[in-house]
C-alpha cells in the first residue's frame, strides 16, 4: 500500500487568478501539477531530464521555467 510518503508533487501556476482586474491581453488562469512515485521519478525522469539537458544546452544549469528558457536559449 502507498503513502503520501512515496510520492513528489510538482505544481506551477501561470497567469493572474485575479477576478477583479482581468488582464485582456492574457485573460486565463492556469494551474498544473505532476505526480510522481519517488521511485519512478528517482530512477526514471532524473535520468531523462539529465540527459535531454546535456544534449541540447551542454550543461545541467538550465531551470525549466518557460520565461527563463526562452531568456537562456
Amino acid at each position: 500500500m502507498f503513502t503520501f510518503d512515496d510520492y513528489i508533487v510538482f505544481v506551477d501556476e501561470s497567469g493572474d487568478h485575479s477576478l477583479t482586474s482581468i488582464d485582456q491581453s492574457y485573460p486565463i488562469f492556469v494551474l498544473a501539477f505532476c505526480v510522481f512515485e519517488k521511485k519512478h521519478h528517482e530512477e526514471n525522469v532524473t535520468p531523462a531530464t539529465l540527459k535531454f539537458k546535456f544534449k541540447y544546452f551542454r550543461h545541467d544549469q538550465v531551470i525549466f521555467a518557460g520565461r527563463r528558457m526562452i531568456m537562456q536559449a
